[in-house]
């Protein structure tokens, strides 16, 4: 992963992202309805079932091939702003005729590149619509309520859930951790992460001391690094996971789909814009009788100055019984593959207290 300060004191991806999971307007008394919509189609119109009382109906739509985006828009009662709505959005109120109407999108930057679409609708017809895409755009649609002509050929959009970009790969089954080939690092002793109430090997050899670190300014209680390129490292880090991602914490499939939000957080966060995640492993794993899961994946990339063009970044999270759980994430370049024995070191070492 890319080291972003000096050798002496590099930040390691400090923030983690806002919530994947559900994220909703509070609906005035004035608005028709107002969600945001996780199953194709979302819910059913209702602004045609509005009686008749001379006002426009309103409908804002905003879809995107990224999972969350910041959306303002206008609503009779004022302004509203969210930084990290789910996508597919979906609103809709009653305005007065000639009442000025606005919906933005912006495409998160923990999100990596993408492209949003903000669709504006009155009495169900498309009146408004723009696209725009990169790590940071924005489509705005605006204009009067009743006073916009329909935009010729424009199509509702489909209320469905961001797929993958092209390349990107994601596990759905249970796909075991391999054992990787290689000399590995030798074992110290252990480290003792007391915030996250794990324990795992220390490892030696190429690998630095582990260090405490504050996790309110790197988003990790513990490191291990050394370089692997002038502007590149290894790391090995744990800590619990930020309350910021706990939104895909939910569900049968809570521990999966967590590890696979860190994942992304790491791959958005750690790596180069144009990076594409492809997992190799997915498994759920036992720690101390506590329930954990295990994501591998490999990053592809290419950097100016980094002799690797991948790297193998294996995160585990652990239901340590807490509201947060933890985690611990493992990333070795493919120029120092001979260390990749160290994720199997990491899975058969992990303990929980």
């Amino acid at each position: 992963m890319r080291s972003e300060l000096s050798a002496g004191g590099r930040r390691l991806g400090g923030r983690f992202p806002l919530p994947l999971g559900f994220a909703a307007v509070a609906g005035q008394a004035v608005a028709l309805a107002v969600w945001a919509a996780h199953t194709p189609g979302g819910e059913p119109e209702r602004a045609a079932a509005a009686k008749d009382d001379g006002k426009v109906a309103i409908t804002y739509i905003v879809t995107g091939d990224r999972p969350t985006a910041e959306v303002s828009y206008d609503a009779p009662t004022g302004s509203e702003d969210h930084e990290a709505l789910a996508l597919p959005f979906k609103a809709q109120y009653r305005f007065q005729k000639r009442e000025w109407v606005s919906l933005s999108v912006q495409n998160r930057w923990q999100n990596g590149p993408g492209t949003m679409m903000c669709t504006i609708l009155a009495n169900g017809v498309v009146v408004k619509q723009a696209k725009a895409s990169g790590k940071h755009a924005i489509a705005s649609c605006s204009g009067f309520a009743g006073g916009n002509k329909p935009v010729p050929g424009a199509k509702i959009p489909a209320l469905t859930a961001p797929g993958l970009p092209k390349g990107e790969v994601r596990l759905t089954k249970v796909v075991r951790v391999p054992r990787y080939k290689g000399p590995g690092s030798p074992v110290l002793g252990r480290v003792d992460d007391g915030d996250a109430r794990l324990s795992y090997a220390a490892l030696g050899g190429a690998w630095g001391p582990s260090r405490r670190s504050d996790p309110e300014v790197t988003g990790y209680g513990r490191r291990q690094v050394f370089d692997t390129d002038p502007s590149w490292q290894a790391v090995f880090t744990s800590g619990k996971v930020s309350s910021e991602l706990l939104g895909a914490f939910k569900g049968p499939d809570k521990l999966r789909a967590l590890a696979s939000a860190v994942q992304d957080d790491r791959q958005y966060k750690t790596f180069t814009d144009t990076t594409t995640g492809r997992d190799v492993a997915s498994q759920p794993l036992n720690v101390s009788g506590r329930k954990g899961w295990v994501i591998v994946r490999e990053m592809h990339y290419r950097k100016e100055g980094v002799s690797s063009t991948m790297d193998l970044s294996a995160v585990v999270v652990v239901d340590t019984g807490r509201p947060r759980p933890s985690f611990v994430w493992l990333d070795v370049p493919a120029s120092h593959k001979r260390l990749w024995p160290d994720i199997n070191t990491l899975i058969r070492s992990l303990r929980a207290r």
